[in-house]
C-alpha cells in the first residue's frame, strides 16, 4: 500500500510540473507523459501483485485446518450401506469386546454399517502391517477407518493418506496422541495411564499396612505397556511397605504368563501379590500358582475386565481387576461414525469412558453384556 501511495503521488507530481510547461518545454511535456504512464503501469502491477498475493492467503487459510480441526469435513450418507474398516492392533479378548460392541450397536441402533475387521498377522503390533492394512482399505474405498495404534503421530503418513482420500478415521484405545492432529476425527477409548493409577490406588487402600511383596507381569515394551506400569506406580507411590521384588514382560499372552510366573516363583517364593497389566497374563500365572498351591499365599490382580478374568474373581482366584470400558469402546466407536458420517455432525476430538476396579465386593455390579 505504501508504494501505491507514493506512485500516485509521484504522477500527481508529474501532472503539476506538465500543466506550468510554457511552448519551449514540448521535450520534457513529452518526458513527463512517459512517465504518468509508467507511473500508472507500476500501480496496476503493484494492485494485481497484492490481489494475487491476498487470494493466497485466503486459499492457504481455507486447505489448512484449525490446530484440532478436522482435515475431513461431516458428511450425510444415507442413501447405501456405510462401510467401516475397523484395524485393531492384534486380535486378542480385549480387542474381541470392542468389536462385539461395535457389532451390538449396529443392530441394536437398525444402522446400514458393514464393519470389515482387519488385524495385523503378528501378536505384535507393527506400523508396517497397519499401514498396509490402511492403504488397502483405502483403495477398497471405505467410507470410515477405525484405527488402534500406540502413537498417530507414527501413523501419520497413512492418516493423511486418508485425509487425502476424504476418508474420516477414528482413533481407538489410544495411550499416545496428539490433540492437535487433523487427520483424526476423534479419539474414542479411555486413559491407560490414568486407569493404572485406579488400580494402583485400590492396592494401596486394599492392603494398607500389610507387608507386600510384588511381582508385576508385564505386556510387551511399548508406550501401552510404560503408560499402564507407570500409573499403577503410581499409585501405589509413598507405600514403603509395597516393596516391587520382580517386574518381568510377559508378552500379553496367557502362556507367556505362566511361564514368567514360574520363573519368579522359583527366585521368589515368598511373594505375596501378582499384578500384570492385561487380564490374560494373570489368568496364565495363575495356572502356575494354583500347581504350587500358593492360591492362599498369593493374590492377584489383572487389568482389562475379561470375561475370564471375572470369572476368576467369582471363584476366588484372582483378586480384582479393572474395567476399562473395552465393550463400550465399540459402542462410542459406532456412535461416532454414524453422528459424522450419517448425520452429518461434528464429533468430539476425544471421547472416553471412565475405569472401574471390581473385585468379590462389587463383580456382582458388572453388567454382563460387555461379554455377549
Amino acid at each position: 500500500m505504501k508504494r501505491r501511495l507514493a506512485l500516485l503521488l509521484a504522477a500527481a507530481t508529474t501532472i503539476s510540473l506538465m500543466g506550468c510547461a510554457t511552448s519551449n518545454q514540448k521535450p520534457a511535456e513529452t518526458t513527463a507523459a512517459a512517465q504518468t504512464q509508467e507511473a500508472k503501469a507500476e500501480t496496476e502491477q503493484s494492485e494485481k501483485a497484492e490481489a494475487a498475493e491476498g487470494a493466497k492467503e485466503t486459499e492457504s487459510q481455507e486447505a489448512e485446518p484449525e490446530k484440532g480441526g478436522y482435515a475431513v469435513q461431516p458428511r450425510s450418507i444415507k442413501d447405501r450401506t456405510l462401510k467401516v474398516g475397523l484395524i485393531p492392533v492384534t486380535m486378542n479378548t480385549a480387542y474381541t469386546m470392542t468389536i462385539n460392541g461395535a457389532k451390538k450397536q449396529i443392530e441394536d441402533k437398525g444402522l446400514d454399517i458393514e464393519l470389515l475387521v482387519q488385524a495385523p498377522a503378528s501378536n505384535t503390533s507393527t506400523i508396517t502391517e497397519q499401514g498396509n492394512i490402511m492403504e488397502s482399505m483405502i483403495q477398497q474405498g471405505v467410507d470410515a477407518i477405525a484405527l488402534a495404534t500406540e502413537s498417530d503421530n507414527s501413523m501419520l503418513p497413512y492418516l493423511r493418506a486418508a485425509a487425502e482420500a476424504d476418508i474420516p478415521v477414528f482413533l481407538f484405545n489410544m495411550t499416545e496422541l496428539d490433540k492437535d492432529n487433523i487427520y483424526y476425527v476423534s479419539s474414542i477409548g479411555y486413559d491407560q495411564y490414568n486407569a493404572g493409577l485406579e488400580i494402583g490406588k485400590y492396592v494401596a487402600e486394599h492392603y494398607g499396612d500389610k507387608d507386600v511383596k510384588l511381582a508385576i507381569l508385564e505386556g510387551y515394551a511399548g508406550i501401552v505397556n510404560t503408560m499402564r506400569i507407570d500409573g499403577f506406580k503410581e499409585g501405589i507411590e509413598g507405600k514403603d511397605n509395597i516393596q516391587i521384588v520382580a517386574s518381568q514382560t510377559a508378552d500379553w499372552t496367557r502362556e507367556k504368563g505362566q511361564s514368567v510366573t514360574e520363573s519368579i516363583l522359583t527366585s521368589n517364593p515368598d511373594i505375596n501379590l501378582i499384578f500384570g497389566d492385561y487380564d490374560e497374563i494373570v489368568l496364565g500365572g495363575l495356572v502356575s500358582i494354583k500347581e504350587r498351591g500358593l492360591l492362599d499365599q498369593i493374590d492377584t490382580i489383572g487389568y482389562g475386565c475379561t470375561k475370564d478374568g471375572v470369572a476368576a474373581i467369582e471363584n476366588n482366584e484372582m483378586t480384582a481387576t479393572i474395567d476399562v470400558g473395552e465393550y463400550g469402546t465399540g459402542i462410542d466407536i459406532i456412535d461416532a461414525v454414524n453422528d459424522f458420517c450419517i448425520e452429518g455432525k461434528n464429533v468430539e476430538k476425544v471421547i472416553n469412558r471412565p475405569s472401574k476396579v471390581y473385585d468379590k465386593n462389587n463383580i456382582g455390579e458388572l453388567d454382563r453384556v460387555i461379554f455377549e
